[in-house]
């Protein structure tokens, strides 16, 4: 299973976990969930930079007019150094400037037990900047950039579809990984809300410019960019295109009712613009759509999409519940376990009860005996049921991170789920109990 240590990393001071199908995190504010999502991220993602490297490196060498890469590379440098350089670079865009972090930094992630990748740091004077960042790869890898190094041939069209597919078989082998990252980030309402502006600003933007945005956010703002198009006819377009894909359609139709109930209303695009379609056939403008609704749509989108698709995804999600009502936060829970159980592996960030609580339902649902399963799945649907052994929780406070599962019952442990609730009815008690007092200190 892969692994992935982190020491000092922003709030972070360790963590050592194994990844499972489905991670969830929860704790306090600033207490590094979304470090180690994105730790998990910038790794996972290694492979489709290497790719892309790869196809740099091929074009620099043979150009073709009207084909590139999305990354480019230094002319004339082998396949390892152009990682090596451009992991440097995407950790400064990802978690910032490394001049402030502790020197004994260190993250890591073991993808199998022949193929790692780590990053640290070097306050050495052989380097012109404090703090340099080091990249240490597993040999076996780096056998394999050192064996792939200038071995993409270019065509008239562009890089060879033929040895892309034979390069990237022998990189999914490497990792033993072969599933893209779809990145959702916390604060989705403003990129929503400035959704008809979106396309002029981005393109009004230098590399520069570019490369200031976080990975993560880029990432995300590129995807929403390219995939708007293919929701012209809404998400029942391409529900019906999901016909070929093989999908279940029972499957298609729960993930449909679910969006509806989520969004109160379909999203569609036209005529360039991003539309909920009410109930009555009239639509409103994302842009003046309430603010759950701008929270969730490209959430719902992104799943959906995927879903139907059916690529193998790693879909890294920060706070879904985001404004969204408490029975709107269980149906896109169950969206994402939907999700989950066709295939696809799941990164989950939150603060919310609601979220733990239903997880913790459909944790349970998997444990009821075969003779009731009939009967509970009319209370929660079998495809919404979350497996134990593929699921795993954490809480992170204080730097370091605990496991929250409950061994004996299969569940994440309650107390967690309900700590801030108790410190609340602490509070009301001991109010409680003052006003009782004062009253007896009155009747007497």
């Amino acid at each position: 299973m892969p692994k992935l240590i982190i020491n000092k990393l922003g709030p972070v001071e360790t963590c050592e976990l194994e990844c499972s199908q489905f991670m969830n995190f929860t704790g306090f504010q600033a207490s590094g969930k979304s470090t180690i999502a994105k730790a998990i991220y910038y790794f996972r993602t290694i492979k489709d930079d290497i790719i892309e490297l790869a196809k740099s490196q091929a074009l620099d060498a043979t150009p073709v007019y009207g084909a590139k890469s999305t990354l480019s590379i230094e002319h004339g440098i082998t396949l390892r150094k152009a990682l090596e350089n451009y992991l440097r670079e995407k950790f400064l865009r990802t978690f910032g400037s490394s001049w402030g972090m502790p020197n004994d930094m260190y993250m890591e992630y073991h993808f199998t037990e022949a193929c790692y990748v780590k990053i640290s740091l070097e306050n050495d004077s052989r380097y012109s900047t404090p703090n340099y960042i080091w990249i240490t790869m597993s040999n076996e890898l780096i056998r394999f950039l050192k064996a792939n190094n200038h071995t993409l041939s270019v065509t008239p069209l562009g890089v060879s579809e033929e040895d892309l597919r034979i390069f990237k078989k022998n990189l999914y082998e490497i990792f033993e990984d072969s599933c893209s990252v779809v990145y959702i980030p916390a604060g989705r309402s403003m990129i929503t809300l400035l959704s008809q502006q979106l396309s002029y600003i981005y393109a009004t933007m230098d590399d520069m410019q570019k490369r200031s945005l976080d990975t993560c956010t880029k990432d995300y703002l590129e995807r929403i960019l390219r995939l708007k198009p293919e929701f012209s006819e809404g998400l029942q377009g391409l529900a019906y295109s999901s016909g070929r894909s093989g999908l279940s359609p029972r499957l298609v139709v729960q993930a449909l009712d679910l969006t509806q109930k989520i969004l109160r209303g379909t999203y569609r695009y036209s005529n360039g613009e991003e539309q909920i379609v009410l109930e009555d056939g009239k639509y409103v403008k994302i842009n003046f759509s309430s603010s759950g609704q701008q929270e969730c749509v490209w959430i719902l989108n992104l799943l959906f999409y995927y879903l139907v698709q059916q690529k193998e995804i790693l879909f890294i999600i920060e706070e879904p519940e985001s404004h969204l009502f408490p029975e709107s936060q269980k149906y896109i829970t169950e969206l994402i376990a939907l999700v989950n159980n066709c295939g696809h592996s799941i990164v989950l960030t939150t603060h919310s009860p609601y979220v733990l609580g239903t997880l913790n339902n459909l944790l349970y649902a998997k444990t009821i005996s075969p003779q009731a399963r009939k009967e509970a799945n009319k209370i929660i649907r079998e495809s919404l049921w979350l497996d134990y052994n593929a699921f795993d929780s954490w809480f992170v406070k204080n730097g370091t991170i605990e496991n929250c599962m409950d061994a004996d019952i299969h569940m994440i442990q309650n107390e967690k789920i309900d700590e801030i609730s108790k410190v609340i009815n602490e509070d009301f008690e001991r109010l409680l109990e003052l006003q009782t007092t004062n009253e007896e200190s009155v009747v007497f």
